[in-house]
């Protein structure tokens, strides 16, 4: 019996089908050092670079690259018979929701990791995963909590260890005088639809935005018996609790800058000053805004630190953006979206990770995409 290969299938063959001279690892490499928006258009050239680009582990490699810089995410509501917003810079990503996610959207909160954003409708019940540049939108999750747990806080991570993706829902209980009563937390794998419980929870305390580095789920927390507030961390890996120590200041935020825990102390009236933790774990005053807003009696106090959008640093005050640039220290006015945003998501670095391959899910909820 012959031992010949068929033409079709023979390494020679698969060989000749190839559009690129590169050797394979080398086109890999290539591709891996180029920006996201322009891997979009090139997804375009040939069907060998689509399926290059389109690949999970591509994406992987891609983000961990750290190619891509932080930009500050604005999302709007999608408007009626016109195409999807979509605006991208060194700085901002401005785009629409997709239609299927702005009732979810309306009623949940939400958190990003590595340019996905994991949200849940609290009334409907459900977590989604949201990729805003190609907005590819996938429900991974249907089973929503009963009545009794009110208060609820959604994030998203990477295991350091496994390199999966975890998201981790801590939810609390509200009685009957309005405060909280109990705890719980719970954990989703990557590709699962089952949660699990975790056993040790910390006590009953109010939430703050979650924000993930380093393997860890960092919030800001307060309650009975907290004076000033403190930051309570999540391993990803153990699976575990723990108080991160920090600066003492009444009124203060998490943010990822670039990658490294970030606190900002918004207790004075004339600046946010920006702390990061160093790997050591030591806290360091790195940055001090100048707050040069209209009103100086506590306007403090409507300015929210954003995060990083490419080199510079992007606060709201009221329903204006501002940037801030470091090397200039000068604060100026972006006035981007106005009254028609919907959310202000704060940091983000965009990425080509598909959230339906990420979690095999086989519910991808209808979305217009870019147009290539």
């Amino acid at each position: 019996m012959s031992s010949c290969r068929s033409p079709r299938s023979s390494p020679w063959r698969r060989k000749r089908l190839r559009t690129s001279s590169l050797p394979l690892d080398l086109l890999h490499n290539v591709l891996c050092r180029l920006p996201t928006t322009l891997l979009l258009k090139l997804r375009s050239v040939c069907r060998e670079w689509r399926d290059i680009i389109d690949d999970p582990h591509f994406a992987a490699m891609h983000v961990k690259s750290g190619v891509e810089n932080p930009r500050i995410l604005l999302l709007s509501k999608p408007s009626r018979g016109a195409d999807p917003r979509f605006t991208v810079s060194n700085e901002h990503l401005v785009t629409s929701l997709p239609k299927s996610a702005v009732t979810a959207w309306s009623h949940g909160g939400g958190a990003s990791c590595h340019g996905l954003l994991c949200f849940d409708d609290l009334h409907h019940g459900g977590i989604y995963l949201l990729n805003p540049l190609t907005r590819e939108i996938v429900s991974v999750s249907s089973v929503g909590l009963c009545k009794p747990w009110v208060q609820r806080r959604i994030a998203i991570g990477v295991d350091h260890l496994t390199s999966r993706y975890k998201i981790l829902r801590m939810s609390s209980s509200i009685g009957k005088d309005r405060k909280i009563c109990s705890m719980r937390a719970e954990v989703l794998d990557q590709g699962s639809r089952s949660w699990r419980d975790i056993a040790s929870v910390p006590p009953c305390l109010h939430l703050g935005k979650p924000v993930f580095t380093a393997g860890s789920i960092h919030l800001i927390v307060t309650g009975a018996g907290i004076r000033i507030p403190r930051i309570l961390s999540f391993d990803l890996a153990k699976e575990e609790f723990a108080q991160t120590p920090s600066p003492e200041f009444c009124e203060a935020s998490l943010v990822d800058l670039r990658g490294v825990l970030g606190l900002v102390d918004s207790s004075h009236q004339e600046s946010h000053d920006v702390w990061v933790m160093e790997e050591s774990g030591v806290w360091v005053k790195k940055y001090r805004i100048p707050l040069r807003l209209p009103w100086r009696v506590n306007s403090h106090r409507f300015a929210f630190f954003l995060g990083c959008g490419g080199r510079k640093m992007v606060l709201m005050f009221l329903r204006s953006v501002l940037s801030y640039d470091p090397a200039t220290d000068e604060l100026e006015y972006v006035q981007r979206g106005g009254a028609s945003l919907e959310r202000l998501i704060g940091s983000i670095t965009v990425s080509l990770i598909s959230p339906a391959k990420l979690w095999n899910a086989d519910k991808v909820l209808p979305s217009v995409g870019l147009r290539e």
